[in-house]
């Protein structure tokens, strides 16, 4: 009865998980979850928030026409159609085909009355600006301007602004957000006219692929209907961090279905070769379904949701939790008890337990990781593995009924086993050589070993998505898309006198050629206090305005009582300096948007850069501005993952530490604790040295699949530890190894197939660490003389 319950109260509680599963299920292919977490400091975590800000939410969208007239048409109904289109329309933070109507209404009433506050980019300049060879040199450019077509505009707007301040300003404007662009018949254009280019925002986060699937799908619904109108006339190029990620999605999906049912069927036709019997195969499904239930419910109820990649191990989780099912049927058919399954369990009931202990122990150490995603692995295996124990241990056995008898396959693996393991005993010399052959590979491959800790490595998307994605940034926005300066304060005051002091230092990066250019948002607007002080230099007594521009001027040949309405702004009540929300309420938020991102409490204003050919020089340079940063992307977050890998090795270490610690309690003999333990050391270890020389990455998901080969490992040692205390036999025991092992590596092993280049190298390390493992496993017994020859 004590069991009955037990049955019960297992199956209730794998019911009530289940439901949460299927209420609560969201499946996640965010890859910031991969990034460091919200608790993380210095520039990883700044990359992080940075990742889901609105850059990152902007498409980039060019439509190819035969002529100019043709791509401003289809601007036009490309715009109309995307807005019609459902799955874009609810999700649409902005849509910009062109500069918004009343542009140039507002920016003359926002810049005209504080003109003089953007004289200059800051007091200095506004000196050197306002002496007689800058007033003379101001005096003739008017000049030049009035011999131009646009005479009639500048001979009204002179007279209050003789300095052409705010049609300088005007001047310099490039459309809203890029530098490659110009304007026709309202529409945004590349450069040779043939391309109308817009701007799509959206408010789900770039990697959020539920979301974004159907919003591209929407995209390329609206083109599709366009370009039928156009006669197929149309090409589309696209550019986004979201058809990057869905990209990842579908490729994580399609490996995560391939792998299942590869793995399902092949474990199938196995099991039913060697135990004939279709209701253990489907006994089999309950540890696994147990595992992965309690592991997705964990995650869901931890981390709100579950990644694509923890799914895809939850799927080679098959091959681990097979194991313990191996072993009781290898066992029950081959030597059997009185008690029959139940008796079974409770004989291999101590191996099943330390194994799982110690691979439990593995990935209770991805909690300390400081990515949420691998600590989503960790919680996801140890919960995993922990429901399948249980599951074995108690719905199990009354589910295998009898059992059935051993089948000739069986019997014929077994004792094939036992002879080949006999006459590795009496070959003990040749034997060495096998641990000896592992050690020199080692020996060859750790020294060089090298780790490559590029971000790339997690979900990297190439061919002509990519290439489309280069392709489109250099014909819209030709600036360096990793490396860029951030200036950050408290609020957006703080963070423009930080950008102000940003320019002055890239100007003079510019001239000394340490790089082509840079775009920011000073050339709209600067700080408070900026304005304040270039205005107060042009007011200023000490300047005397007034009376140089009336000299300057006279002796240019101008009738200088003109400018009179400029002398009465001289002396007038400056306006209030002019602000982002001022902008941003304004037809010329799209053009200031851009630059500006939040940064949890804080405010950030980026820079773009253009040829930035020596990032050391202008990293000095910034180094004594508060608030400014250099930002590298790939390098920063380069560096975060090798401090992670770092982390995740100290990790394992100490997560070995404790599992030494426990084999050794349970066995009090050193010959078993080395047998139990050395096999996975030395096979991780090969596993190293043999990506090494094949010149294959080695990465923090090197590291992770490490631990799982150690703890798979582990439980092949301890599993034929076992033997030599006399619990078991060794030749069911060595059955049910190799069908283990065969099962992992139709779990972990087919991953290394994947697309995925993230799911590759998991599988890639798993499937040469296991192989090693169950190699080495029974020869380090014998070779330690802890195995028993049987009858």
């Amino acid at each position: 009865m004590k069991t009955d319950r037990a049955f019960w109260s297992l199956l209730l509680g794998l019911m009530v998980l289940g439901g949460v599963v299927i209420v609560r299920l969201d499946v996640s292919t965010d890859m910031t979850r991969f990034m460091p977490s919200s608790e993380a400091r210095g520039q990883a975590h700044l990359m992080r928030q940075f990742a889901t800000s609105e850059l990152s939410r902007t498409m980039l969208l060019v439509v190819g026409a035969p002529s100019p007239q043709a791509a401003v048409s289809a601007s036009r109904a490309f715009e109309e159609a995307l807005r019609r289109q459902p799955a874009v329309g609810r999700n649409l933070a902005f849509l910009e085909g062109g500069p918004p109507k009343g542009l140039d209404r507002a920016f003359w009433e926002l810049y005209q009355p504080r003109r003089l506050a953007f004289l200059a980019e800051n007091a200095a300049s506004a000196r050197a600006l306002l002496t007689r060879e800058g007033l003379t040199q101001a005096a003739e450019s008017l000049k030049d301007r009035l011999a131009t077509p646009m005479s009639t505009l500048i001979a009204r707007a002179a007279p209050s602004d003789p300095l052409m301040i705010t049609a300088s300003m005007m001047d310099g404007l490039q459309p809203t957000r890029a530098a490659a662009l110009a304007v026709a018949e309202g529409r945004f254009m590349t450069a040779d006219g043939r391309h109308a280019v817009l701007f799509l925002g959206t408010t789900a986060s770039a990697f959020d692929a539920v979301i974004q699937g159907p919003v591209l799908d929407g995209i390329r619904a609206a083109f599709d209907s366009v370009n039928a109108a156009a006669g197929d006339a149309l090409t589309l190029q696209q550019s986004g961090v979201n058809r990057l990620a869905v990209a990842a999605q579908a490729s994580i999906k399609k490996d995560i279905q391939r792998v299942s049912v590869i793995s399902v069927l092949s474990v199938v036709v196995l099991f039913m070769l060697l135990f004939g019997s279709l209701r253990l195969v489907a006994v089999t499904l309950v540890p696994i379904t147990a595992g992965i239930v309690a592991g997705v419910a964990g995650c869901l109820l931890l981390f709100g949701s579950i990644h694509g990649l923890t799914l895809a191990f939850g799927a080679a989780l098959i091959g681990v939790c097979i194991d313990y099912c191996a072993h009781t049927y290898c066992h029950h058919q081959l030597e059997g008890d009185p008690d029959g399954a139940r008796g079974t369990v409770r004989k291999v009931w101590g191996g099943l337990a330390l194994g799982a202990t110690t691979t439990i122990t593995g990935f209770v150490a991805l909690g300390g990781a400081t990515f949420p995603g691998l600590q989503e692995v960790g919680v996801f295996g140890a919960l995993g593995v922990g429901a399948a124990l249980a599951a074995t241990r108690w719905l199990v056995p009354p589910l295998m009924g009898s059992g059935g008898a051993a089948r000739p396959r069986l019997i014929a693996l077994s004792a094939g086993l036992e002879r080949l393991l006999a006459a590795a005993r009496r070959q003990r010399v040749v034997l060495t050589l096998l641990p000896l052959g592992c050690l020199v590979v080692v020996a060859m491959g750790i020294p060089k070993m090298g780790w490559n800790d590029d971000l790339s490595e997690f979900g990297r998307v190439g061919g002509p998505l990519v290439e489309e994605d280069e392709t489109v940034r250099a014909m819209v926005a030709p600036f360096e898309q990793r490396r860029f300066v951030l200036s950050i304060g408290d609020d957006d005051e703080a963070a423009l006198v930080a950008n102000d002091a940003v320019v002055a230092h890239l100007r003079a990066a510019r001239a000394a050629g340490e790089l082509t250019s840079f775009r920011s948002v000073a050339q709209l607007l600067r700080s408070k206090a900026t304005q304040q002080h270039v205005s107060a230099v042009a007011r200023s007594p000490d300047t005397d305005l007034w009376r140089r521009l009336h000299h300057a001027f006279a002796g240019a040949g101008f009738n200088a009582a003109l400018f009179a309405p400029f002398k009465a702004t001289l002396e007038a009540q400056p306006p209030a300096a002019l602000t982002y929300s001022e902008l941003a309420a304004s037809p010329l938020a799209a053009m200031v948007r851009p630059f500006r991102v939040t940064l949890g409490d804080r405010v950030g204003f980026v820079t773009f850069l253009t040829g930035l050919d020596h990032p050391a020089a202008v990293e000095r340079r910034l180094a004594g501005v508060d608030g400014a940063q250099l930002l590298d992307f790939g390098a920063v977050m380069t560096d975060a993952y090798g401090g992670y890998r770092r982390r995740m090795i100290e990790l394992l270490l100490l997560g070995l530490a404790a599992v030494v610690m426990v084999v050794a309690l349970r066995y009090r003999d050193l010959r078993l604790t080395v047998a139990a333990l050395a096999p996975s050391l030395l096979a991780a270890a090969t596993t190293l040295s043999v990506l090494t020389m094949a010149g294959l990455p080695l990465s923090v998901l090197t590291v992770t699949a490490l631990l799982m080969v150690v703890c798979i490992g582990v439980d092949y040692g301890v599993f034929l530890a076992e033997t030599a205390r006399g619990n078991v036999r060794l030749g069911p025991t060595m059955a049910a190894l190799v069908v283990a092992a065969v099962s992992t590596l139709l779990g972990f092993g087919l991953l290394s197939l994947s697309d995925h280049p993230s799911l590759m190298s998991l599988g890639l390390t798993a499937a040469i660490g296991v192989g090693a493992s169950v190699i080495l496993a029974p020869t380090t017994l014998i070779l330690m003389g802890a195995g028993r020859a049987e009858a």
